[in-house]
């Protein structure tokens, strides 16, 4: 059974590897032009009513900050926004947003390094996590899993993977 779950462990870390979540990485890589409301960048001037109240738990500790990405339905970056923790937890509201569909992804930097630590098998050594708590199989989870609707005000509590 042991080498079974080694084995599986493998598996996962090669998946993560090539399809790991770098997500919040990559989002900080891209120059688009972007907008500063309330300590988040948007990538679009678009405005809406509503807001996006997010509470990230269990993360390992408070060292640190989580770094936050919105998408829209289709994988466009609305939003980005590095959080402080306190407690453990870590509360970000992203306001003036239009009615839609979106998907949020996060990393605890422990370190404060920029970016998600991995181990030898790409396996990810510091906290992240996703909307609607989506957990991949052998593998990030699927983008699909993410998406909620945003038609009036919501509150999301996030549990952190790892």
């Amino acid at each position: 059974m042991k080498n079974r779950t080694t084995l599986t462990i493998g598996f996962l870390a090669l998946i993560m590897s090539i399809n790991g979540p770098s997500f919040a990485q990559e989002a900080e890589k891209k120059s688009k032009k972007q907008i500063v409301r309330n300590n988040v960048y948007f990538t679009t001037a678009e405005t809406g009513a509503h807001s996006l109240n997010l509470n990230v738990i269990k993360l390992k500790s408070n060292d640190g900050y989580v770094m936050l990405v919105l998408s829209d339905e289709n994988g466009e970056q609305i939003a980005v926004t590095k959080a402080p923790i306190v407690d453990n937890k870590c509360s970000v509201s992203i306001d003036s947003l239009p009615s839609g569909k979106y998907a949020v992804q996060y990393y605890h930097d422990q370190n404060s390094n920029g970016k998600l630590d991995t181990g030898s098998f790409g396996i990810p050594e510091e906290g992240y996590g996703s909307s609607n708590d989506a957990r991949g199989f052998m593998g990030p989870p699927d983008f699909q899993d993410m998406i909620f609707e945003l038609k009036d005000d919501v509150t999301m509590k996030m549990k952190t993977v790892n």
